[in-house]
Protein backbone atom coordinates (compact mmCIF):
# COMPACT_ATOMS: atom_id res chain seq x y z
CA UNK A 1 0.00 0.00 0.00
CA UNK A 2 1.35 3.40 -0.88
CA UNK A 3 0.04 4.84 2.40
CA UNK A 4 2.33 2.65 4.54
CA UNK A 5 5.70 2.76 2.82
CA UNK A 6 7.87 4.64 0.34
CA UNK A 7 9.62 2.73 -2.41
CA UNK A 8 12.95 4.14 -3.46
CA UNK A 9 14.24 2.76 -6.73
CA UNK A 10 17.72 3.86 -7.79
CA UNK A 11 18.68 2.67 -11.26
CA UNK A 12 22.21 2.59 -12.63
CA UNK A 13 22.68 4.73 -15.71
CA UNK A 14 24.02 2.61 -18.56
CA UNK A 15 26.17 4.79 -20.74
CA UNK A 16 26.31 2.30 -23.63
CA UNK A 17 29.83 3.37 -24.50
CA UNK A 18 32.73 1.36 -25.84
CA UNK A 19 35.19 0.29 -23.17
CA UNK A 20 37.90 2.66 -24.40
CA UNK A 21 35.58 5.65 -24.36
CA UNK A 22 34.37 4.61 -20.91
CA UNK A 23 37.92 4.52 -19.64
CA UNK A 24 38.54 8.03 -20.99
CA UNK A 25 35.45 9.36 -19.23
CA UNK A 26 36.50 7.93 -15.87
CA UNK A 27 39.59 10.09 -16.08
CA UNK A 28 37.55 13.29 -16.26
CA UNK A 29 37.75 15.34 -13.08
CA UNK A 30 35.92 18.46 -12.03
CA UNK A 31 37.97 21.63 -12.26
CA UNK A 32 36.68 24.92 -10.85
CA UNK A 33 38.76 28.08 -11.25
CA UNK A 34 36.86 30.27 -8.77
CA UNK A 35 39.54 30.46 -6.08
CA UNK A 36 42.25 31.12 -8.68
CA UNK A 37 40.19 33.98 -10.12
CA UNK A 38 39.63 35.43 -6.62
CA UNK A 39 43.37 35.34 -5.88
CA UNK A 40 44.12 37.11 -9.17
CA UNK A 41 41.50 39.77 -8.47
CA UNK A 42 42.80 40.42 -4.96
CA UNK A 43 46.35 40.74 -6.27
CA UNK A 44 45.19 43.30 -8.84
CA UNK A 45 42.92 45.23 -6.44
CA UNK A 46 44.03 45.44 -2.78
CA UNK A 47 40.72 47.06 -1.80
CA UNK A 48 38.89 43.84 -2.65
CA UNK A 49 40.32 42.26 0.51
CA UNK A 50 38.63 44.96 2.59
CA UNK A 51 35.30 44.45 0.82
CA UNK A 52 35.54 40.69 1.30
CA UNK A 53 36.33 41.18 4.99
CA UNK A 54 33.26 43.40 5.41
CA UNK A 55 31.08 40.77 3.74
CA UNK A 56 32.45 38.09 6.06
CA UNK A 57 31.76 40.28 9.10
CA UNK A 58 28.16 40.88 7.99
CA UNK A 59 27.79 37.13 7.40
CA UNK A 60 29.04 36.28 10.90
CA UNK A 61 26.66 38.80 12.47
CA UNK A 62 23.78 37.26 10.55
CA UNK A 63 24.73 33.71 11.54
CA UNK A 64 25.14 34.71 15.19
CA UNK A 65 21.74 36.41 15.39
CA UNK A 66 18.90 33.86 15.10
CA UNK A 67 16.31 36.66 15.04
CA UNK A 68 17.82 37.95 11.82
CA UNK A 69 17.51 34.65 9.97
CA UNK A 70 15.62 35.03 6.69
CA UNK A 71 13.12 32.18 7.07
CA UNK A 72 9.81 33.47 5.76
CA UNK A 73 10.40 34.27 2.11
CA UNK A 74 11.78 32.85 -1.09
CA UNK A 75 14.26 35.02 -2.96
CA UNK A 76 13.64 34.90 -6.71
CA UNK A 77 16.69 35.91 -8.76
CA UNK A 78 16.35 37.10 -12.39
CA UNK A 79 18.90 35.39 -14.62
CA UNK A 80 20.36 36.47 -17.95
CA UNK A 81 22.21 33.83 -19.96
CA UNK A 82 24.91 35.05 -22.37
CA UNK A 83 25.63 32.34 -24.94
CA UNK A 84 28.92 32.61 -26.82
CA UNK A 85 29.38 30.03 -29.55
CA UNK A 86 31.84 29.22 -32.30
CA UNK A 87 30.11 26.12 -33.65
CA UNK A 88 26.43 25.32 -34.05
CA UNK A 89 26.68 22.67 -31.33
CA UNK A 90 27.84 25.35 -28.87
CA UNK A 91 24.75 27.48 -29.56
CA UNK A 92 22.75 25.65 -26.95
CA UNK A 93 18.96 25.52 -27.15
CA UNK A 94 16.46 27.40 -25.03
CA UNK A 95 15.38 24.02 -23.64
CA UNK A 96 18.90 23.25 -22.43
CA UNK A 97 19.06 26.68 -20.79
CA UNK A 98 15.74 26.09 -19.06
CA UNK A 99 16.97 22.68 -17.88
CA UNK A 100 19.82 24.43 -16.04
CA UNK A 101 17.39 26.76 -14.28
CA UNK A 102 15.21 23.79 -13.40
CA UNK A 103 18.20 22.08 -11.78
CA UNK A 104 19.10 25.22 -9.85
CA UNK A 105 15.52 25.60 -8.64
CA UNK A 106 15.41 22.01 -7.42
CA UNK A 107 18.85 22.03 -5.80
CA UNK A 108 18.28 25.34 -4.00
CA UNK A 109 14.86 24.30 -2.68
CA UNK A 110 15.62 20.69 -1.64
CA UNK A 111 13.21 19.37 -4.27
CA UNK A 112 15.87 17.46 -6.19
CA UNK A 113 14.82 13.78 -6.11
CA UNK A 114 18.31 12.52 -5.26
CA UNK A 115 18.68 14.38 -1.95
CA UNK A 116 17.13 11.27 -0.35
CA UNK A 117 20.42 9.47 -1.09
CA UNK A 118 22.13 11.52 1.63
CA UNK A 119 23.65 9.22 4.29
CA UNK A 120 21.74 9.15 7.57
CA UNK A 121 24.62 10.89 9.36
CA UNK A 122 23.99 14.02 7.24
CA UNK A 123 20.29 13.63 6.40
CA UNK A 124 19.18 16.09 9.08
CA UNK A 125 21.49 18.77 7.65
CA UNK A 126 20.06 18.90 4.10
CA UNK A 127 18.85 22.45 3.52
CA UNK A 128 16.15 24.21 1.55
CA UNK A 129 18.07 27.39 0.76
CA UNK A 130 14.93 29.31 -0.21
CA UNK A 131 16.36 30.74 -3.43
CA UNK A 132 14.78 30.37 -6.87
CA UNK A 133 15.86 31.46 -10.35
CA UNK A 134 13.85 32.75 -13.31
CA UNK A 135 14.92 33.89 -16.76
CA UNK A 136 14.77 37.68 -16.97
CA UNK A 137 11.65 39.14 -18.56
CA UNK A 138 12.91 42.71 -18.85
CA UNK A 139 16.31 44.26 -19.48
CA UNK A 140 17.92 46.86 -17.21
CA UNK A 141 16.43 49.53 -19.53
CA UNK A 142 12.92 48.09 -19.21
CA UNK A 143 12.65 46.36 -22.60
CA UNK A 144 11.05 42.93 -22.92
CA UNK A 145 13.50 40.01 -23.11
CA UNK A 146 13.66 36.23 -23.05
CA UNK A 147 16.57 36.41 -20.63
CA UNK A 148 18.87 34.89 -23.26
CA UNK A 149 21.30 36.66 -25.57
CA UNK A 150 23.52 34.94 -28.14
CA UNK A 151 26.66 35.88 -30.03
CA UNK A 152 28.68 33.91 -32.56
CA UNK A 153 32.41 34.38 -32.15
CA UNK A 154 35.55 33.50 -34.05
CA UNK A 155 37.21 32.49 -30.79
CA UNK A 156 37.43 28.73 -30.40
CA UNK A 157 37.99 28.81 -26.64
CA UNK A 158 38.09 31.15 -23.64
CA UNK A 159 40.31 31.35 -20.58
CA UNK A 160 39.52 32.51 -17.05
CA UNK A 161 40.50 36.14 -17.60
CA UNK A 162 36.89 37.36 -18.01
CA UNK A 163 37.21 38.24 -21.71
CA UNK A 164 33.84 36.60 -22.37
CA UNK A 165 32.30 39.30 -20.16
CA UNK A 166 33.29 42.24 -22.36
CA UNK A 167 32.13 43.14 -25.86
CA UNK A 168 35.49 44.82 -26.45
CA UNK A 169 37.21 41.45 -26.12
CA UNK A 170 34.67 39.52 -28.14
CA UNK A 171 32.25 38.65 -25.35
CA UNK A 172 28.96 40.01 -24.01
CA UNK A 173 28.72 42.65 -21.29
CA UNK A 174 27.18 41.91 -17.92
CA UNK A 175 23.75 43.28 -17.11
CA UNK A 176 23.36 45.21 -13.84
CA UNK A 177 24.81 42.65 -11.44
CA UNK A 178 22.99 44.19 -8.48
CA UNK A 179 19.69 43.15 -10.10
CA UNK A 180 20.56 40.06 -12.18
CA UNK A 181 22.59 36.88 -12.03
CA UNK A 182 24.73 36.86 -15.18
CA UNK A 183 25.52 33.40 -16.60
CA UNK A 184 28.02 33.11 -19.45
CA UNK A 185 28.08 29.84 -21.40
CA UNK A 186 31.11 29.28 -23.61
CA UNK A 187 33.89 26.85 -24.53
CA UNK A 188 36.31 27.19 -21.62
CA UNK A 189 39.84 25.90 -22.13
CA UNK A 190 42.19 23.90 -19.93
CA UNK A 191 39.62 21.42 -18.63
CA UNK A 192 37.89 24.07 -16.50
CA UNK A 193 34.16 23.36 -16.03
CA UNK A 194 33.36 26.80 -14.69
CA UNK A 195 34.15 29.63 -12.35
CA UNK A 196 32.28 32.30 -10.42
CA UNK A 197 32.97 35.69 -8.88
CA UNK A 198 32.55 35.93 -5.13
CA UNK A 199 30.46 38.84 -3.76
CA UNK A 200 32.48 42.02 -3.51
CA UNK A 201 34.25 41.82 -6.86
CA UNK A 202 33.90 44.25 -9.81
CA UNK A 203 30.33 44.75 -11.00
CA UNK A 204 31.36 44.52 -14.65
CA UNK A 205 32.55 40.92 -14.25
CA UNK A 206 30.13 39.70 -11.58
CA UNK A 207 28.50 36.39 -12.39
CA UNK A 208 29.17 32.79 -13.34
CA UNK A 209 30.89 31.20 -16.35
CA UNK A 210 30.10 27.59 -17.32
CA UNK A 211 31.57 25.30 -19.96
CA UNK A 212 29.15 24.56 -22.80
CA UNK A 213 29.42 20.81 -22.24
CA UNK A 214 28.76 21.11 -18.49
CA UNK A 215 25.68 23.36 -18.69
CA UNK A 216 22.25 21.95 -17.85
CA UNK A 217 20.91 18.69 -19.21
CA UNK A 218 20.69 17.28 -22.73
CA UNK A 219 22.02 18.99 -25.84
CA UNK A 220 25.74 19.68 -25.51
CA UNK A 221 26.00 18.45 -21.88
CA UNK A 222 28.39 15.51 -21.53
CA UNK A 223 28.72 12.91 -18.78
CA UNK A 224 29.77 12.84 -16.03
CA UNK A 225 28.94 16.57 -15.83
CA UNK A 226 25.58 16.44 -17.60
CA UNK A 227 23.10 16.94 -14.75
CA UNK A 228 23.48 20.70 -14.27
CA UNK A 229 25.46 20.46 -11.03
CA UNK A 230 28.35 22.58 -12.33
CA UNK A 231 25.82 25.42 -12.36
CA UNK A 232 24.73 24.57 -8.80
CA UNK A 233 28.36 24.51 -7.63
CA UNK A 234 29.38 27.77 -9.29
CA UNK A 235 26.25 29.67 -8.23
CA UNK A 236 27.10 28.49 -4.71
CA UNK A 237 30.40 30.37 -5.02
CA UNK A 238 28.51 33.40 -6.38
CA UNK A 239 26.42 33.19 -3.21
CA UNK A 240 29.59 33.21 -1.08
CA UNK A 241 30.20 29.49 -0.48
CA UNK A 242 33.74 28.16 -0.35
CA UNK A 243 34.91 24.75 -1.43
CA UNK A 244 33.99 22.33 1.32
CA UNK A 245 37.61 21.35 2.10
CA UNK A 246 38.71 24.97 2.55
CA UNK A 247 41.25 25.02 -0.30
CA UNK A 248 44.14 24.18 2.02
CA UNK A 249 45.67 21.28 0.14
CA UNK A 250 45.67 18.30 2.48
CA UNK A 251 46.64 20.03 5.72
CA UNK A 252 43.25 19.83 7.48
CA UNK A 253 43.78 23.42 8.67
CA UNK A 254 41.53 25.26 6.18
CA UNK A 255 37.88 26.12 6.59
CA UNK A 256 34.83 26.69 4.42
CA UNK A 257 33.47 29.02 7.14
CA UNK A 258 30.53 26.68 7.76
CA UNK A 259 30.13 24.91 11.11
CA UNK A 260 28.10 21.86 10.10
CA UNK A 261 30.31 20.56 7.28
CA UNK A 262 33.01 18.16 8.55
CA UNK A 263 36.64 19.21 8.22
CA UNK A 264 38.10 17.27 5.30
CA UNK A 265 41.58 16.96 3.84
CA UNK A 266 40.97 17.75 0.20
CA UNK A 267 38.55 17.42 -2.68
CA UNK A 268 36.79 14.18 -3.69
CA UNK A 269 36.31 13.06 -7.28
CA UNK A 270 34.12 10.63 -9.19
CA UNK A 271 31.40 8.76 -7.30
CA UNK A 272 32.74 7.90 -3.83
CA UNK A 273 31.11 5.36 -1.53
CA UNK A 274 30.17 6.40 2.02
CA UNK A 275 32.08 6.69 4.29
CA UNK A 276 35.18 8.53 3.08
CA UNK A 277 37.11 9.54 6.18
CA UNK A 278 39.79 12.23 6.49
CA UNK A 279 41.00 14.78 9.05
CA UNK A 280 39.77 12.46 11.87
CA UNK A 281 36.15 12.80 10.74
CA UNK A 282 33.71 9.92 10.31
CA UNK A 283 33.31 10.84 6.66
CA UNK A 284 33.73 13.75 4.31
CA UNK A 285 30.45 15.31 3.19
CA UNK A 286 31.50 14.47 -0.37
CA UNK A 287 27.92 14.54 -1.66
CA UNK A 288 27.85 18.29 -0.95
CA UNK A 289 27.50 20.53 -4.01
CA UNK A 290 30.72 22.32 -3.04
CA UNK A 291 32.94 19.24 -3.39
CA UNK A 292 34.39 18.04 -6.71
CA UNK A 293 32.51 14.77 -7.24
CA UNK A 294 30.61 13.93 -10.44
CA UNK A 295 27.18 15.46 -11.01
CA UNK A 296 25.37 12.25 -10.06
CA UNK A 297 27.22 12.07 -6.73
CA UNK A 298 26.41 15.57 -5.38
CA UNK A 299 22.95 16.38 -4.08
CA UNK A 300 22.89 18.60 -0.98
CA UNK A 301 23.67 21.90 0.71
CA UNK A 302 23.93 21.99 4.50
CA UNK A 303 21.93 24.21 6.85
CA UNK A 304 25.08 26.16 7.65
CA UNK A 305 25.74 26.79 3.98
CA UNK A 306 22.13 27.93 3.58
CA UNK A 307 22.52 30.46 6.38
CA UNK A 308 25.73 31.73 4.83
CA UNK A 309 24.00 32.29 1.48
CA UNK A 310 20.94 33.88 3.08
CA UNK A 311 23.13 36.44 4.83
CA UNK A 312 23.63 38.06 1.42
CA UNK A 313 19.93 39.02 1.30
CA UNK A 314 19.69 40.42 4.83
CA UNK A 315 20.01 44.09 5.66
CA UNK A 316 23.42 45.22 4.46
CA UNK A 317 23.96 41.98 2.56
CA UNK A 318 26.09 42.09 -0.57
CA UNK A 319 23.29 40.82 -2.81
CA UNK A 320 20.27 42.42 -1.10
CA UNK A 321 19.62 44.49 -4.25
CA UNK A 322 18.19 41.38 -5.88
CA UNK A 323 15.19 41.59 -3.53
CA UNK A 324 13.91 44.65 -5.36
CA UNK A 325 14.90 43.67 -8.87
CA UNK A 326 12.10 43.85 -11.43
CA UNK A 327 14.15 41.90 -13.98
CA UNK A 328 11.98 38.83 -13.50
CA UNK A 329 8.71 40.62 -14.27
CA UNK A 330 7.40 41.59 -17.68
CA UNK A 331 7.72 45.31 -18.53
CA UNK A 332 4.80 47.70 -18.67
CA UNK A 333 3.47 47.31 -15.14
CA UNK A 334 3.86 51.00 -14.27
CA UNK A 335 4.22 52.36 -10.75
CA UNK A 336 7.25 53.81 -9.07
CA UNK A 337 8.37 50.79 -7.04
CA UNK A 338 7.17 47.57 -8.74
CA UNK A 339 8.53 44.72 -6.78
CA UNK A 340 8.90 41.20 -8.19
CA UNK A 341 6.00 38.78 -7.75
CA UNK A 342 7.04 35.72 -5.77
CA UNK A 343 4.75 32.70 -5.53
CA UNK A 344 4.43 30.22 -2.69
CA UNK A 345 5.92 26.78 -3.17
CA UNK A 346 3.76 23.76 -3.98
CA UNK A 347 5.10 20.25 -4.35
CA UNK A 348 4.08 16.62 -4.05
CA UNK A 349 6.45 14.76 -1.76
CA UNK A 350 6.12 11.51 -3.69
CA UNK A 351 5.50 10.72 -7.37
CA UNK A 352 6.15 7.01 -6.88
CA UNK A 353 2.52 6.25 -7.71
CA UNK A 354 0.95 9.19 -9.56
CA UNK A 355 1.98 12.33 -11.42
CA UNK A 356 0.74 14.83 -14.03
CA UNK A 357 1.49 13.52 -17.51
CA UNK A 358 -0.35 16.04 -19.71
CA UNK A 359 -1.49 19.67 -19.62
CA UNK A 360 -3.05 21.35 -22.65
CA UNK A 361 -4.42 24.89 -22.96
CA UNK A 362 -4.49 26.77 -26.24
CA UNK A 363 -0.99 26.62 -27.72
CA UNK A 364 0.33 24.83 -24.63
CA UNK A 365 0.50 21.04 -24.94
CA UNK A 366 3.01 19.34 -22.63
CA UNK A 367 3.33 15.58 -22.21
CA UNK A 368 5.66 14.46 -19.43
CA UNK A 369 6.63 11.79 -16.95
CA UNK A 370 7.13 12.31 -13.24
CA UNK A 371 8.87 15.63 -12.49
CA UNK A 372 9.93 15.01 -8.88
CA UNK A 373 6.73 16.55 -7.52
CA UNK A 374 7.12 19.96 -9.16
CA UNK A 375 7.75 21.29 -12.66
CA UNK A 376 8.46 24.93 -13.50
CA UNK A 377 7.19 25.51 -17.03
CA UNK A 378 6.89 29.28 -16.73
CA UNK A 379 9.54 29.82 -19.41
CA UNK A 380 7.54 27.88 -22.02
CA UNK A 381 5.61 29.84 -24.65
CA UNK A 382 2.54 31.33 -22.97
CA UNK A 383 -0.93 30.56 -24.42
CA UNK A 384 -3.05 33.65 -25.02
CA UNK A 385 -6.32 33.99 -23.06
CA UNK A 386 -8.66 36.84 -23.99
CA UNK A 387 -10.44 38.51 -21.08
CA UNK A 388 -14.11 37.48 -21.12
CA UNK A 389 -13.45 34.36 -23.23
CA UNK A 390 -14.31 30.77 -22.37
CA UNK A 391 -11.33 28.43 -22.36
CA UNK A 392 -10.92 24.65 -22.19
CA UNK A 393 -8.01 23.11 -20.37
CA UNK A 394 -7.10 19.43 -20.72
CA UNK A 395 -5.11 17.36 -18.24
CA UNK A 396 -4.38 13.76 -17.32
CA UNK A 397 -2.77 11.69 -14.61
CA UNK A 398 0.00 9.16 -15.08
CA UNK A 399 0.27 6.15 -12.80
CA UNK A 400 3.16 3.87 -11.87
CA UNK A 401 1.17 0.75 -11.06
CA UNK A 402 -2.17 1.06 -9.28
CA UNK A 403 -4.45 3.88 -10.44
CA UNK A 404 -5.51 5.88 -7.39
CA UNK A 405 -8.23 8.53 -7.21
CA UNK A 406 -6.80 11.93 -8.12
CA UNK A 407 -8.14 15.46 -7.78
CA UNK A 408 -7.10 18.22 -10.20
CA UNK A 409 -7.16 21.92 -9.33
CA UNK A 410 -6.12 24.74 -11.65
CA UNK A 411 -5.40 28.28 -10.47
CA UNK A 412 -4.72 31.47 -12.46
CA UNK A 413 -3.45 34.64 -10.77
CA UNK A 414 -5.77 36.98 -12.69
CA UNK A 415 -4.87 40.12 -10.74
CA UNK A 416 -1.13 39.30 -10.82
CA UNK A 417 -0.61 39.86 -7.11
CA UNK A 418 1.34 36.69 -6.37
CA UNK A 419 -1.40 34.62 -4.68
CA UNK A 420 -4.08 32.22 -5.94
CA UNK A 421 -6.56 32.82 -3.13
CA UNK A 422 -8.54 35.72 -4.61
CA UNK A 423 -12.12 35.19 -5.74
CA UNK A 424 -12.39 33.40 -9.08
CA UNK A 425 -8.73 32.32 -9.28
CA UNK A 426 -9.51 28.65 -8.66
CA UNK A 427 -10.66 28.01 -12.23
CA UNK A 428 -10.91 24.20 -12.13
CA UNK A 429 -11.70 21.88 -9.22
CA UNK A 430 -12.22 18.46 -10.78
CA UNK A 431 -13.76 15.53 -8.94
CA UNK A 432 -11.67 12.50 -8.09
CA UNK A 433 -11.02 9.99 -10.85
CA UNK A 434 -8.86 6.89 -11.26
CA UNK A 435 -8.75 7.32 -15.03
CA UNK A 436 -5.52 7.99 -16.88
CA UNK A 437 -7.49 9.33 -19.85
CA UNK A 438 -7.32 13.01 -20.77
CA UNK A 439 -9.99 15.03 -18.98
CA UNK A 440 -11.19 18.54 -19.84
CA UNK A 441 -12.73 21.46 -17.96
CA UNK A 442 -13.97 24.87 -19.11
CA UNK A 443 -13.63 28.22 -17.42
CA UNK A 444 -14.28 31.87 -18.26
CA UNK A 445 -11.54 34.47 -18.00
CA UNK A 446 -13.02 37.45 -16.11
CA UNK A 447 -13.23 40.75 -17.95
CA UNK A 448 -11.43 42.33 -14.98
CA UNK A 449 -8.32 40.14 -15.36
CA UNK A 450 -5.13 42.16 -15.64
CA UNK A 451 -3.57 42.23 -19.10
CA UNK A 452 -0.17 40.65 -19.60
CA UNK A 453 1.57 37.49 -18.49
CA UNK A 454 0.69 35.79 -15.23
CA UNK A 455 1.03 32.40 -13.60
CA UNK A 456 -1.18 29.33 -13.93
CA UNK A 457 -0.74 26.52 -11.41
CA UNK A 458 -1.98 22.95 -11.97
CA UNK A 459 -2.15 20.76 -8.84
CA UNK A 460 -2.90 17.03 -8.90
CA UNK A 461 -3.26 15.26 -5.55
CA UNK A 462 -4.94 12.24 -4.03
CA UNK A 463 -6.27 14.53 -1.27
CA UNK A 464 -9.21 16.83 -1.97
CA UNK A 465 -7.98 19.23 0.74
CA UNK A 466 -4.74 20.05 -1.11
CA UNK A 467 -4.60 23.77 -1.99
CA UNK A 468 -2.36 26.01 -4.10
CA UNK A 469 0.47 26.22 -1.55
CA UNK A 470 2.77 24.04 0.55
CA UNK A 471 3.89 20.44 0.25
CA UNK A 472 1.47 17.51 0.16
CA UNK A 473 1.91 13.75 0.26
CA UNK A 474 1.23 12.29 -3.19
CA UNK A 475 0.94 13.97 -6.57
CA UNK A 476 2.49 16.82 -8.50
CA UNK A 477 2.32 20.56 -9.18
CA UNK A 478 3.13 22.23 -12.51
CA UNK A 479 3.43 25.99 -13.07
CA UNK A 480 2.98 27.73 -16.42
CA UNK A 481 2.69 31.25 -17.81
CA UNK A 482 -0.45 32.48 -19.57
CA UNK A 483 -0.90 35.78 -21.39
CA UNK A 484 -4.10 37.73 -20.72
CA UNK A 485 -5.22 40.08 -23.51
CA UNK A 486 -8.00 42.66 -23.55
CA UNK A 487 -8.14 42.92 -19.77
CA UNK A 488 -7.65 45.86 -17.47
CA UNK A 489 -4.38 47.71 -16.97
CA UNK A 490 -2.27 46.41 -14.14
CA UNK A 491 -2.13 48.66 -11.08
CA UNK A 492 1.19 48.30 -9.30
CA UNK A 493 1.94 49.58 -5.81
CA UNK A 494 1.64 53.25 -6.72
CA UNK A 495 3.16 55.40 -4.02
CA UNK A 496 0.62 58.05 -3.07
CA UNK A 497 1.73 60.32 -0.26
CA UNK A 498 -0.87 63.05 -0.61
CA UNK A 499 -4.66 63.26 -0.58
CA UNK A 500 -6.86 62.36 -3.51
CA UNK A 501 -5.74 58.74 -3.81
CA UNK A 502 -8.26 56.37 -5.39
CA UNK A 503 -6.35 53.12 -4.74
CA UNK A 504 -4.88 51.72 -1.57
CA UNK A 505 -1.09 51.99 -1.64
CA UNK A 506 1.90 51.41 0.61
CA UNK A 507 5.28 53.07 1.06
CA UNK A 508 8.22 53.01 1.46
CA UNK A 509 8.93 49.83 -0.43
CA UNK A 510 11.29 48.24 0.62
CA UNK A 511 10.47 49.01 4.27
CA UNK A 512 12.63 48.71 7.37
CA UNK A 513 10.45 49.46 10.41
CA UNK A 514 7.20 51.07 9.28
CA UNK A 515 5.05 50.63 6.18
CA UNK A 516 2.63 53.51 5.56
CA UNK A 517 -0.81 52.55 4.25
CA UNK A 518 -2.47 55.26 2.16
CA UNK A 519 -6.28 55.07 2.40
CA UNK A 520 -8.26 56.52 -0.54
CA UNK A 521 -9.86 59.83 0.33
CA UNK A 522 -13.38 58.50 -0.19
CA UNK A 523 -12.92 55.52 2.17
CA UNK A 524 -13.57 55.26 5.89
CA UNK A 525 -10.17 54.85 7.50
CA UNK A 526 -11.77 53.52 10.70
CA UNK A 527 -13.13 50.51 8.79
CA UNK A 528 -9.78 49.47 7.38
CA UNK A 529 -8.13 46.25 8.56
CA UNK A 530 -4.63 45.19 7.51
CA UNK A 531 -3.05 41.74 7.61
CA UNK A 532 0.39 40.53 6.51
CA UNK A 533 1.20 37.12 5.03
CA UNK A 534 4.46 35.45 4.09
CA UNK A 535 4.94 33.66 0.76
CA UNK A 536 3.61 30.43 2.27
CA UNK A 537 0.30 32.13 3.07
CA UNK A 538 0.93 32.18 6.84
CA UNK A 539 -0.35 35.28 8.66
CA UNK A 540 2.31 37.37 10.38
CA UNK A 541 0.34 38.45 13.46
CA UNK A 542 3.29 40.28 14.99
CA UNK A 543 2.91 43.03 12.36
CA UNK A 544 0.58 45.54 14.02
CA UNK A 545 -1.47 48.20 12.18
CA UNK A 546 -2.49 51.48 13.82
CA UNK A 547 -3.03 55.08 12.72
CA UNK A 548 -2.27 54.37 9.08
CA UNK A 549 1.04 52.66 9.80
CA UNK A 550 2.02 49.00 9.80
CA UNK A 551 4.82 48.14 12.21
CA UNK A 552 6.99 45.57 10.39
CA UNK A 553 10.10 45.88 12.54
CA UNK A 554 9.65 42.40 14.02
CA UNK A 555 9.45 40.68 10.63
CA UNK A 556 12.39 38.78 9.20
CA UNK A 557 13.89 40.12 6.00
CA UNK A 558 12.04 38.97 2.91
CA UNK A 559 9.02 39.44 0.66
CA UNK A 560 5.49 39.71 2.11
CA UNK A 561 1.90 40.34 1.05
CA UNK A 562 -0.22 42.92 2.85
CA UNK A 563 -4.00 42.55 2.51
CA UNK A 564 -6.06 45.68 3.08
CA UNK A 565 -9.83 45.32 3.58
CA UNK A 566 -12.56 47.83 4.40
CA UNK A 567 -15.74 45.77 4.06
CA UNK A 568 -16.30 46.85 0.46
CA UNK A 569 -13.04 46.04 -1.29
CA UNK A 570 -9.85 44.07 -0.72
CA UNK A 571 -6.44 45.22 -1.93
CA UNK A 572 -3.29 43.10 -2.03
CA UNK A 573 0.09 44.82 -2.00
CA UNK A 574 3.49 43.14 -2.08
CA UNK A 575 6.39 44.66 -0.15
CA UNK A 576 9.97 43.86 0.79
CA UNK A 577 11.14 43.98 4.41
CA UNK A 578 14.80 45.02 4.62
Amino acid sequence: MKKTFYAVALACLGLGLASEAQAQKTLLKRQCATTDVLEAQMAADPSLAQRRAAIEEQTREFQDNPAAQRTNAVVTIPVVVHVLYNTAAQNISDAQIQSQLDVLNQDYSKTNPDYTKTPSAFAGLVANVGVQFVLAKQTPTGAATTGIERKQTTKTSWGTDDQMKNTATGGLNAWNSAKYLNLWVCNLSGGVLGYAQFPGGPASTDGVVILTTAFGKGGSAQAPFNLGRTGTHEVGHWLNLNHIWGDDGTSCTGTDNVSDTPNQADENYGTPAYPQASCSNTSDMFMNYMDYVDDAAMYMFSNGQSARMNALFASGGARAGLLTSVGGTAPGGGGTTPTPVTYCSSKGNSVAYEFIDYVGLGSLARTSGADAGYYNGTALAAPTLAAGSTQTISYSAGFAGTAYSEYFKVYIDYNKNGVFTDAGELVVSAAASTSSATRSSSFTVPATAKSGTTRMRVVMSDNSATTSCNAYSYGETEDYTVNITGGTARMEETVARKGGATEYSVYPNPATDVLNVVVPSDHDAAAVSVKVYDVRGAEMKQAQFANGQLNVSSLAKGVYMVTIADGQQVSHQRFVKQ
